[in-house]
């Protein structure tokens, strides 16, 4: 009588571990999703917060760079390029060294050759 009790009890035992093994499993199966969720739901506000920043930028450039809207993207195209101290070799006759050199009031280096004049000396 004494081994049916004691394997009764082991039996209660061996369900009582697996059932919370179980929970334990399905405890962190559901940490898991919320965590992909809450990553999930961050890429969406993100790119939903750039959508708007670009749509809004897209208005300021339509109401105050009329027609200068394609002027406005080579600016920022600039501003991120030389953000960092960055070296650009662009030729002189691009637009953008005119773009650059009209905010700073440059004016690009003639590609002319100079001409030398040797005087005699008598």
């Amino acid at each position: 009588m004494n081994k049916v009790v004691k394997a009764e009890n082991e039996k209660v035992a061996a369900v009582d571990f697996a059932t919370a093994t179980e929970t334990q499993a399905d405890g962190q199966r559901r940490a898991e999703i919320k965590k992909a969720e809450g990553t999930r739901q961050a890429k969406i506000l993100a790119a939903e917060g750039e959508a708007q920043a670009i749509q809004l930028v897209n208005e300021a450039a339509d109401k105050y760079f009329v027609g200068n809207a394609q002027m406005l993207r080579k600016l920022e195209a600039v501003e991120r390029a030389l953000y960092q101290n960055s070296k650009i070799v662009v030729p002189a006759d691009t637009q953008l060294v005119n773009v650059i050199g009209d905010l700073g009031g440059l004016v690009p280096m003639s590609t002319d050759k100079p001409t030398v004049k040797i005087a005699s000396v008598s």
